[in-house]
Formats: C-alpha cells, sequence, structure tokens
C-alpha cells in the first residue's frame, strides 16, 4: 500500500470544559499534536507529580478533504500511529472505530464511507484524563496520521514479515512471508515479484511467485531469497535492506510494498550470555518515556532521531521502551543508527496502578494491542526481545499472574517466533494473605540511600523467588528491576535463567555494572533512565535536608521532570553520564563538576535513581572566596590532581572512578588531571566567569526540508565578554521566529520551575535554553531571533528547502 501523509490543515477543539456542546473555539493545527503540553501547570492538577502538574484535557481533531480522484475503487486506510487515549473515528457523521490505548498504532477502513459527491469530515476525538498514568502522558494525536492507499487487492504494511534463517560470511537466506488481501468476491490469479535491495538501490536477490487469491480473504505466500556476501546489521555498522513486494492481477500491477529490515543473527542464553552476530556483548541500556520534553508527547521523527543519536553518541547500544510501545518514527532511528531495543507492551495488567489506567481495558484489549506492536514492529531488526508488562502485580503469583504471564507469551510468539520474551518484576512483593505489611519508613530509605535490598533472600526463605518462579517459567528472560544482589545468588538456584536488569539506580551504577560483567547469565543493564522524561517529577531528586516535609518517592509542586536522566530535558549530558561512559571503558578522559559551596560537607540523600548535584561551574559570590567547594572529578586512573590557578592542591586517588576533595573558593581556573602509569593521560578545567554579556546560538542543522515535519534544535547559550560560559546566571530568554517555519517548542534542562510551555520565554538553566523550530512546506528562509533584557539580541537563519 502507498502511504500519504495525512498530518496537516486539521482543525482542533479542546473540549476540557464542555464536551459535544455548540460554540466550540477551533484553531488550525498539524501533526502531531500535544494538546496538553501548552497548557498551564497547576500544583492541584488531578495527575499530580506523577503526570509533571500538566492539567487533564479533552479534545476532538477535524479534517475537511475531498476524496480525490486517484481514490476512487480503491482501499482506503486511516493509519494512526498513536492517540492518547481513548480515540474515536466518525466520518461523515458515522462512528468507525473506538481505540481505548493511548499508545498502540491502529487503522480504520475509510473505503465504504467516503464519498465524492460532498467534502468528507473526518472527525477524531481523544481523552487525556487523569490520574491514567504515571508520566507525562500528553493528549491528541501526537504522532503521525497517514492514509494508506491499495487496490481491491492489496498488501498491508502489517502483513509482511522477513526472517532470516541461515547467516553466514558467505550468504544469508531471507525468508518473506507475506499476506495479500482480496477484497472481492472472485478469485483471481496473481504474480508476485519479490526482490531484496541493497543500500547501494540494487537488487541482490530476485524471486517469483504464482498465487492464487481467495475470495475476500487473505493469502499467505512464502518465499526464501538467497543474499551473496551479506552486510550484517550491527550496533557499530547497522546495514540495512528493503525488501520490495510487487503484485499483478491479470497482468496489472495491484500493489507494490516495501519494507526495510536488516540481516543478523540474535543468541541468548543463561552460560554463553548474548551474542550479536556471534560476539558477545553486554548491553549497555538505559531506559526510556515516550515524550520529547519541550515538544509535549509528539512523536516528530527528527526529534526521535535526535534523541536516540544523543543517546548513542553517550555510549548506550540499547535502550527499553517504557512503558508502552513507542513511536514507529523512534525505531526507525534505531535502525539507522544502530541500537538495540526491549519494546514493551504495558506497564499494567488487570490490577491498577492508577484508577483510569490500561487495567480498565486490559481483559478485553490486551490481544488487540499485544498484536499491533508485534505486527508493526517485528520487522525492525533493533528490536531483539519483546516485553509483556513492567513490574506487574500479577507478577508475583497474585490474580492468576502465571496464566496471564502464559498465554500473553505464547500470543507474541505466536505473531514472532523469531525473538525472546520477558517481563520485569522489582523485589517488593506483596505480602501473603493474612498477613500485615511491612511498614516502610521513607526517610530510612532516603539514609540507606535506595541500596537495592528487595528480592533478597531472607534467611533460609526466598519468597520472591517461589512468588516469581512461575511467571518468569513462561517467559525466556526475567527481568530484574533494581536487584543486582540477585544476580550470582540466581545464577546458582536457576541456572537456566537469563536476566537482564530492566531498571537499575543511577547512584548505585557501578555496582550494577560490575554486577553485570561477572555473571554471564546478566545480557544487560538498563539505567532508569538515559533521558529525562517529563512527570514522575523529583523522582530522582538529591535532598540535602531531612528535615523538610517529605511524602514520598516524587516531589511537590513545583516539580516538573523526574530528573534521573543521564541527560536533562534539552538533551545536554548530565554528571552521571560522563561517568557512565567511563565506567563502560568507552571514555579515557577525565570530567570535573563542583557541588555549590552551601552544601559543601551536608550529606545528600535520594531514592537510588538520584546524583549529588553537581555542575561544570567554578563561578560563586565573592562571599564564598576561601569556603570549601566539595569537587568531583570521573576517570579511570590512579591518581587525580587538581590544581587551582597554576598551584597544585593535591592529589586523590579515586574510587570507584570518582576523585572527590574539598578546595577553598578562590576565581580563576581550576584544573584537574588524570595520572596513570606514571603519565599524564587526561585533563579538564573549569573557568570563573564574568557576567553574561551575549547569547550563542548553534543551530543543528542550517538546512531542513520543506515537509512541514522537519525540526532544528537551537541551544541559546549565555557567555560572558570573554567568551567563557556562564551557568550561574538565570535570564529570561525570549525567542521569535519568522519566515518559512515556526517556533514549536522553547525550554530548558531546568527541572523544578513553574514556568508553562508555549509562553515563548525561558529562564535560562545552567546558562542554556534550547528553542525548536518547525519547517513550513514552503521553501525558504527563517529567521531565529533571541532576546533578553540587558543583552544584544542573537540571530541565525536556517535555510528550508
Amino acid at each position: 500500500m502507498r502511504e500519504i501523509p495525512f498530518n496537516f490543515d486539521w482543525e482542533f477543539s479542546d473540549h476540557t470544559t464542555r464536551w459535544f456542546a455548540f460554540g466550540w473555539q477551533t484553531q488550525k493545527v498539524d501533526l502531531p499534536h500535544d494538546y496538553i503540553i501548552n497548557k498551564p501547570r497547576t500544583p492541584d492538577s488531578p495527575g499530580g507529580a506523577s503526570n509533571g502538574f500538566f492539567p487533564e484535557g479533552q479534545g476532538s481533531y477535524t479534517k475537511h478533504f475531498d476524496m480525490p480522484q486517484e481514490w476512487v475503487g480503491k482501499t482506503v486506510l486511516l493509519a494512526i500511529d498513536g492517540a492518547y487515549m481513548n480515540s474515536e473515528v466518525f466520518l461523515n457523521g458515522d462512528k468507525l472505530f473506538h481505540h481505548p490505548y493511548g499508545y498502540t498504532a491502529y487503522q480504520v477502513d475509510l473505503t465504504e464511507k467516503l464519498r465524492t459527491d460532498i467534502t468528507n469530515t473526518l472527525f477524531i476525538t481523544t481523552q487525556s484524563l487523569q490520574p491514567s498514568t504515571r508520566w507525562y502522558s500528553g493528549g491528541g494525536l501526537y504522532r503521525e496520521v497517514n492514509i494508506w492507499l491499495g487496490g481491491k487487492q492489496y498488501i498491508h504494511p502489517w502483513d509482511v514479515f522477513v526472517t532470516t534463517s541461515e547467516v553466514s560470511a558467505e550468504r544469508a537466506v531471507v525468508n518473506a512471508a507475506v499476506e495479500i488481501t482480496n477484497t472481492l468476491e472472485e478469485e483471481y490469479e496473481g504474480e508476485v515479484d519479490i526482490s531484496i535491495i541493497g543500500e547501494d538501490g540494487s537488487a541482490v536477490s530476485e524471486g517469483h511467485e504464482r498465487v492464487t487469491l481467495r475470495s475476500k480473504d487473505k493469502t499467505p505466500i512464502s518465499i526464501d531469497l538467497t543474499v551473496p556476501s551479506p552486510l550484517l546489521w550491527d550496533v557499530d555498522e547497522p546495514h540495512l535492506y528493503t525488501l520490495r513486494v510487487v503484485l499483478r492481477v491479470e497482468g496489472e500491477e495491484a500493489d507494490v510494498s516495501e519494507t526495510t529490515f536488516g540481516i543478523r543473527t540474535i543468541e541468548i542464553d543463561a552460560k554463553n550470555g548474548f551474542r550479536l552476530n556471534g560476539r558477545k556483548l553486554k548491553l549497555r541500556g538505559g531506559c526510556i518515556h515516550h515524550d520529547n520534553t519541550l515538544l509535549g508527547a509528539c512523536a516528530f521523527p527528527r526529534a526521535e532521531e535526535r534523541k536516540v543519536q544523543i543517546l548513542k553518541d553517550a555510549g548506550y547500544n540499547a535502550l527499553r521502551t517504557a512503558h508502552n510501545p513507542p513511536s514507529r518514527a523512534l525505531l526507525d532511528a534505531c535502525d539507522r543508527i544502530g541500537i538495540l531495543v526491549i519494546d514493551e507492551t504495558f506497564d499494567q495488567w488487570r490490577i491498577q496502578k492508577n484508577p483510569l489506567d490500561y487495567h480498565l481495558y486490559f481483559e478485553k484489549w490486551w490481544q488487540h494491542d499485544t498484536r499491533a506492536m508485534v505486527l508493526r514492529d517485528r520487522n525492525h531488526p533493533c528490536i531483539y526481545c519483546w516485553s509483556i508488562g513492567n513490574e506487574i502485580p500479577e507478577l508475583f503469583g497474585v490474580s492468576d499472574g502465571a496464566y496471564w504471564t502464559k498465554v500473553q507469551a505464547d500470543y507474541v510468539r505466536s505473531l514472532d517466533p523469531t525473538r525472546p520474551v520477558t517481563a520485569a518484576a522489582h523485589g517488593f512483593y506483596p505480602p501473603d494473605p493474612g498477613t500485615t505489611p511491612e511498614p516502610r519508613d521513607i526517610k530510612q530509605t532516603l539514609i540507606s540511600q535506595g541500596k537495592p535490598t528487595g528480592g533478597l533472600p531472607k534467611d533460609d526463605r526466598d519468597p520472591w523467588g517461589e512468588k516469581t518462579k512461575a511467571p518468569f517459567d513462561a517467559l525466556d528472560i526475567a527481568g530484574y528491576n533494581y536487584m543486582y544482589g540477585r544476580y550470582a545468588y540466581d545464577k546458582e538456584k536457576f541456572p537456566e535463567r537469563v536476566i537482564h536488569g530492566t531498571e537499575t539506580h543511577s547512584f548505585h551504577t557501578y555496582d550494577y555494572w560490575q554486577a553485570t560483567m561477572e555473571n554471564v547469565n546478566v545480557i544487560g543493564d538498563f539505567i532508569w533512565t538515559a533521558y529525562d522524561n517529563l512527570g514522575e517529577a523529583g523522582a530522582g531528586r538529591a535532598i540535602y535536608d531531612l528535615d523538610e516535609p517529605i511524602r514520598g518517592l516524587i516531589g511537590d509542586w513545583p516539580w516538573l521532570s523526574c530528573f534521573q536522566g543521564d541527560h536533562d530535558l534539552s538533551g545536554n549530558r548530565r554528571p552521571q553520564s560522563y561517568y557512565r561512559k567511563i565506567m563502560w571503558g568507552l571514555d579515557d578522559g577525565i570530567h570535573m563538576f563542583t557541588t555549590h559551596p552551601d552544601r559543601t560537607g551536608k550529606p545528600f540523600y535520594g531514592m537510588g535513581w538520584h546524583w549529588e548535584y553537581v555542575q561544570r561551574n567554578w563561578t560563586f559570590a565573592s562571599e564564598y572566596v576561601g569556603k570549601p567547594v566539595k569537587v568531583q572529578a570521573y576517570a579511570d586512573c590512579d591518581e587525580v590532581e587538581f590544581i587551582l590557578n597554576g598551584q597544585s592542591v593535591g592529589k586523590v586517588k579515586p574510587e570507584k572512578l570518582m576523585a572527590v576533595m574539598e578546595i577553598p573558593y578562590e576565581p580563576g581556573i581550576l584544573e584537574c588531571v588524570a595520572w596513570k602509569g606514571g603519565q599524564r593521560v587526561a585533563s579538564d578545567k573549569l573557568q570563573t566567569s564574568g557576567k553574561a554579556a551575549k547569547m550563542v546560538m548553534t543551530p543543528d542543522r542550517s538546512v531542513i526540508k520543506a515537509d512541514g515535519m522537519d525540526l532544528c534544535f537551537i541551544p541559546i547559550q549565555l557567555f560572558d565578554e570573554d567568551g567563557v560560559p556562564v551557568v550561574a546566571e538565570s535570564i529570561e530568554v525570549s525567542v521569535k521566529v519568522e519566515g518559512a517555519g515556526v517556533l514549536q517548542g522553547l525550554g530548558s534542562g531546568n527541572p523544578k520551575t513553574e514556568e508553562n510551555y508555549g509562553t515563548g520565554k525561558r529562564y535560562t538553566f545552567e546558562g542554556q535554553v534550547l528553542a525548536c523550530v518547525r519547517a513550513g512546506r514552503t521553501p525558504g528562509q527563517i529567521r531565529v531571533e533571541a532576546t533578553a533584557e540587558g543583552l544584544p539580541p542573537a540571530v541565525v537563519e536556517i535555510r528550508c528547502e
């Protein structure tokens, strides 16, 4: 089927206070669109900190269009990659479909209801009612919408499955399983030409098949093609091929299908670990949510690509899509860039985590949504594993958990027998019936720094292992959240069990990684999280005063994001990202950070997802001169030497790759030097800045496509008059866009702010804001101007072509 973009020229109506009432106010929008992100945040929002203090909402989308002549007599499917949530689709007043889940793709057949004698009206309603998630959900048609156009005989994009049965340096045997739909009453004779296209555009293998198309049914065919000297898909060299299928009926071309795929092998077992194309590999993984921070939930292909590339550059080779299927665009990016993926269906089954979450729909809809995820995604070479759930209470043996685990895992395998199935459990299991649960003291948990003791055996008993055994026996890989203490224990107790750390704490990352490397049964470590996300607000905060009110895991107003990520909301690397890349052996440099003098000597606490709040800053007020500043340097070396204004102030031996020293503040240049084997191997420095004197805009690209979808991300950084970055000042920046594009978003990395998106203004955080410009559909110049009180304006121009 041919894919036709259907993202432009919609009308949006906000029904937050009135639903199906007269007098709707409408606005023109293009998709993807999130109608929650620019609403004012308030302390009393119904989703609270879990949803980032964003409001709830209801909204509808209307598109008026004349049916093109080329659609007449064809099959026309409306393809929605994701809509949050409870979406309903109407065409010319007729209700065609209802889709509860907010994260799976679906299609609606418009063929019989389209009309040529009137202007057609497509009407789609959505709800974003809270509390329905434990994170920021967004709302609306937040992913791409397309028309899939085919003939009376066609190949649905989800009805092509490409697998590789044999791979060697000399050849690969690729199987193409294709189902052809015939919508007519009569049988037809058809011919199918299948070819595999290499990266240079030439065919590397071809095949032909004759087929009798069943009446009003799907007809399957299967053909093996041999690819000589195949280029393999790998995280280091992600080579891709295209499977092209041409259907001819009665001598006429009826449909053409193209599917991108990769040739690779994955082997996993408890004795040998994870092998990609025969090469042993530990997964350096990270968990990510679906939002794109300042863009809300909008899944622009360029935004997804940028996020994946940032994570790849930081050393990740694997991602987990917590806790729902991602956009198709994100998986496309992982294919191209070379990132392995755990693709996940649900965060809950029959037992609720929030009153309005998916547990309301699970029993009726789980199979539909699981099918949607697997069929849409199974040709992506990046996916190595399917996950059927995260921290599911049923995994502890309650509510028929073993049954539900097996029935879901078996259904996934029926759709894709080539990949393993997993699900994740944490260490805090429910008490046995009739017993009283042990009270959990939040401050004692903080004092223990969130140490992952959950799930460990007690005395001679192992209640966690006993409760989870039957569900885990139904899976191929056991997902352990925050339980590295069980890795070695379960290597002996469950010798055939393969484990991956599906969520792990930042604060204990060294210990998690060491346990992962020491146990072959553990194939990887997925840090929570790789990229800061909206919602779960304040869960990663470092707390310096235990006397402040602490009401639980997440923070109070005005926390915005989880602040757990290796990257902040703007995509900038946070200190733990530098630490982790050194820990993984991918960075032989040294990186230095400081705490504010007010916090020197103070203990800090957190729930395990935190990191001590440090910055790349050596600029403090004059009152702090002579006061001690805690300095951290991360390096794999024998000693770290600290040098202030040319004078050595001492050497420190790193512990777990971190050297720490308290240094009296003195303006100037603070340098650190890594020494190894008596040799100076790396250095880093921080310099005191003056007052902000200018803004510098650095677009990530100078040319973008005039397709209405492309984006340009523009960091706007403060510098003093000598060109030294200014980190300590917070200045409000306004951004204006003119010409062939629009300002799609303006934000910063600040995880705790009362600011709202959509205002065109933002205060700098650590000296920076981030603007995002969306291309129009007409070529031309885009002028972007940033202004701030007391500073000269900064201007850049981007070409849209």
